[in-house]
């Protein structure tokens, strides 16, 4: 049987800070720069998850700080080959 999250509401949300080389993440392709961000982590870590919903999401991806409203249809599962962006403090 096949596992499920269904997003509803409105949402503001944060990005994850580091992503671990190898792990699945739930997230969205920016808008503007199209690279990936993940906002949750993926909890069967296969990639396999279906998701679905109505819900809105605002957010800033941390690549290119453009911020955006995405809805649930645009949520990726995506897995890192490598960590995310580095901070510059």
């Amino acid at each position: 049987m096949p596992q499920g999250i269904q997003f509803t509401g409105a949402y503001e949300v944060s990005t994850l800070p580091a992503l671990i080389p190898g792990n699945w993440y739930i997230g969205f392709a920016c808008k503007q720069c199209r690279q990936h961000f993940a906002i949750l982590n993926e909890p069967t870590g296969t990639g396999a998850l279906e998701l679905s919903g109505r819900a809105t999401f605002s957010a800033t991806c941390p690549n290119c700080e453009a911020s955006g409203e995405y809805s649930a249809s645009e949520l990726v599962q995506f897995q890192t080959a490598q960590g995310g962006p580095m901070s510059t403090a």
